[in-house]
């Protein structure tokens, strides 16, 4: 296990990126949190004089003048359990897939092979988390000032919340609401990713010459950011607004989603928030991949020691 060239074992890459991903996820939720509640508002039904929630940094002062700071990491508790499932399996599998296809360690996958890998393991990943997710979302739209407009699962510890919601919606119909759209949109977004952090790690290090450190990292992870978003910012507002238990789009078909969607609030709403999504998924990406090689590393080193 000293080899830093060499394939941990898939315990090994579940636990360090399980563990970087909950690092990444508990600095950035505040954000993420701001990127729910202005896809959930409405564009249709009012201007931008009237709207609540005017920007990410807007949507974050207004929270915490009303709700607290608090409600800036409604959500945390799922959210962990949903990093931890997701990110651990679909980067773990996503390693120990690609060393079984391409049987040279030094050679690399082609473009549509890491694609295919990344699609497939996020795809199973984003399955066992879902419930998390759907969990995580519905805390996030929580207005914490209205109490006692709370729905009933609020009132509960995370684990009863998952009961819960099972016991009044159903296991599928609560916990996976919106999962067709979640599928598509997390298997995008996490492609994007691990893809676009590959190649642009490749090319800083094979064709630009630099040292494999964290300017690389750094650079490769707000790459892998960008192209994360831009690829899945249409699927990442439908996923938002079906997975909720009440509103317009809640629990139709993602082709429903989208042509009401269209119509009613025209082309641009597919990228609602994307500046606030990107500076979300930008730094989660960051942090994240800084975070999994920094543990990587001291994997290494422990194994040479």
């Amino acid at each position: 296990m000293g080899d830093p060239t060499a394939l941990l074992p898939m315990h090994v890459t579940f636990g360090a990126s399980a563990t970087a991903a909950c690092i990444a996820e508990a600095c950035t939720l505040p954000l993420d949190t701001a990127k729910v509640r202005l896809q959930l508002q409405s564009l249709a039904k009012a201007n931008r004089a009237t709207l609540k929630y005017k920007g990410p940094f807007h949507t974050v002062k207004t929270m915490v003048m009303e709700e607290g700071v608090v409600s800036l990491f409604n959500g945390l508790a799922p959210g962990l359990h949903r990093q931890f499932l997701f990110t651990g399996i679909r980067i773990g599998l996503y390693d120990q897939i690609k060393a079984v296809i391409v049987k040279d360690s030094e050679k690399q996958p082609l473009i549509v092979q890491r694609i295919g890998i990344a699609v497939l393991t996020s795809a199973v990943g984003i399955t066992v988390a879902n419930p998390a997710d759907v969990l995580k979302v519905r805390r996030q739209a929580l207005i914490s000032a209205n109490r006692k407009r709370l729905p009933k699962f609020s009132k509960f510890g995370t684990m009863k919340q998952y009961l819960e919601i099972s016991k009044e919606e159903g296991f599928v119909a609560g916990l996976y609401k919106g999962f067709s759209a979640n599928l598509v949109r997390n298997s995008i977004i996490s492609a994007s990713e691990i893809v676009s952090y590959g190649i642009a790690k490749d090319v800083f290090i094979g064709s630009m010459g630099f040292q494999d450190g964290m300017p690389v990292h750094l650079a490769s992870g707000c790459f892998a950011g960008f192209m994360a978003t831009a690829f899945g910012s249409p699927f990442d507002v439908i996923g938002t607004k079906v997975m909720q238990k009440r509103g317009p789009y809640a629990g139709l078909p993602i082709s429903t989603v989208a042509l009401q969607m269209m119509r009613n609030e025209g082309i641009f709403s597919f990228y609602k928030g994307f500046w606030p999504n990107f500076c979300r998924i930008g730094s989660f990406n960051i942090l994240m991949w800084l975070s999994y090689e920094q543990i990587k590393k001291s994997i290494y080193n422990i194994g040479t020691s």
